[in-house]
C-alpha cells in the first residue's frame, strides 16, 4: 500500500472544525489511486465523505486525534512532486476524453 502523510501546520482558524492557526495537520493520500486511499480510510473507520476530492490531490485531512492513524511524513519534496504527479494523471484523463 502506498498511503503517505504529509503533515503541516493549519494556516489559519477552521473555526468549524476547531481548527486554530497553526495546529498540527496531516494529509493523508494515496500516490496509486482514490480507491487504494478510500479503503485505506474505511479500514480506519473514516467514513468515504470525508475524502477531499476539491483539490489536485484527493486526501484526507487528519488533526486532532485522528492523527493517530498517521505514519511517518514525507518530506514537502516528495509531497510536491506527488501533486503534479496526480495533475499530471487528471490532465491526461481530461485530454483521453476530450479528444
Amino acid at each position: 500500500m502506498a498511503i503517505k502523510f504529509h503533515y503541516h501546520k493549519a494556516p489559519k482558524d477552521v473555526a468549524r472544525l476547531g481548527i486554530r492557526r497553526g495546529d498540527r495537520l496531516c494529509h493523508v493520500y494515496s500516490d496509486k489511486s482514490v480507491e487504494e486511499l478510500t479503503a485505506w480510510g474505511r479500514d480506519q473507520g473514516w467514513h468515504p465523505g470525508y475524502l477531499d476530492r476539491r483539490n489536485d490531490l484527493p486526501h484526507f485531512d487528519a488533526f486532532r486525534t485522528r492523527l493517530r492513524h498517521c505514519g511517518a511524513g514525507v518530506s514537502r519534496e516528495e509531497f510536491v512532486r506527488d501533486v503534479r504527479t496526480w495533475r499530471a494523471r487528471r490532465r491526461a484523463a481530461h485530454e483521453a476524453t476530450a479528444g
